[in-house]
């Protein structure tokens, strides 16, 4: 159950499907009406744990008395590129122009834009699933193979781009996003916003971020979970612990010890 859930009520598998939260995030909606279906059916999560993709979302199902933790999303957990002499672009992914108004000249200037909302499905001939996981992956590839730096308002531009190895800058559009899905990238980036932009506070020149560590233990843990869920043996200490190192992960406060020191 690696989604975003949003938009509809019918996001819950049938009783014949086992279903695994990992990734879970939880928007409005869908919290709604989890709190009339958990008023009428509360045995529905009686012996599920729910892995949550950010705070706000764990934060709402602890406070309906459903055993849950923080997660993160999986699209942290893809594979880092391998460095390569066309890596020199940099990437505006989903920048309006309030937001671009305040970037740097140079990087304006030399700035590629790309929409990671929509697509005008008029260019292409074809709409299947298929279709779609081509189109995403050769837009991964290209950032992963021409990327320098990529600035973005967008967490599934900027999550799966720190895990291919390319500097990322995250600029929040307003302060209930970044308060509620890009938690996900709680202690790994920086959340800029309007503001920080405004007042001259964000860092124009970030640094490729390590996260095999972070990788190995949600990878660790999403094994563990799905084994868990089946009724396997598994040991239980490995999977808190890889738990525990996932909620905990934290390069910012690293960096600040570092400049401390």
């Amino acid at each position: 159950m690696q989604g975003w859930f949003a938009r509809s009520y019918d996001f819950l598998p049938p009783s014949n499907i086992l279903p695994i939260f990992v990734g879970t995030h939880l928007a409005g909606y869908a919290q709604n009406f989890l709190k009339h279906f958990i008023a009428r059916f509360p045995h529905y999560f009686k012996d599920k744990e729910c892995g949550c993709r950010d705070v706000f979302t764990l934060n709402f199902l602890q406070k309906m008395g459903i055993k849950s933790y923080f997660s993160r999303c999986l699209t942290l957990t893809l594979p880092k590129r391998e460095p390569a002499n066309t890596q020199k672009q940099i990437f505006l992914v989903n920048l309006d122009d309030k937001i671009k108004a305040l970037l740097p000249k140079n990087l304006k200037d030399k700035g590629i834009e790309i929409n990671q909302r929509w697509v005008n499905l008029n260019s292409f001939q074809t709409f299947s699933q298929e279709f779609y996981l081509k189109f995403t992956q050769e837009l991964l590839n290209r950032y992963k193979n021409e990327a320098r730096l990529i600035i973005t308002t967008a967490l599934h531009c900027a999550a799966p781009c720190v895990a291919l190895g390319i500097p990322v800058i995250l600029i929040a559009n307003n302060a209930n996003e970044q308060l509620t899905r890009f938690t996900a990238l709680k202690g790994i980036l920086p959340l800029y916003t309007l503001e920080d932009l405004e007042q001259g506070r964000v860092d124009f020149s970030p640094q490729e971020l390590d996260i095999e560590e972070l990788k190995e233990n949600m990878l660790l843990n999403l094994k563990l979970s799905i084994l868990k869920a089946q009724g396997k043996m598994i040991d239980e200490n490995l999977l808190l612990n890889a738990r525990e190192k996932i909620a905990n992960f934290n390069l910012l406060k690293q960096e600040m010890h570092n400049e401390m020191v």
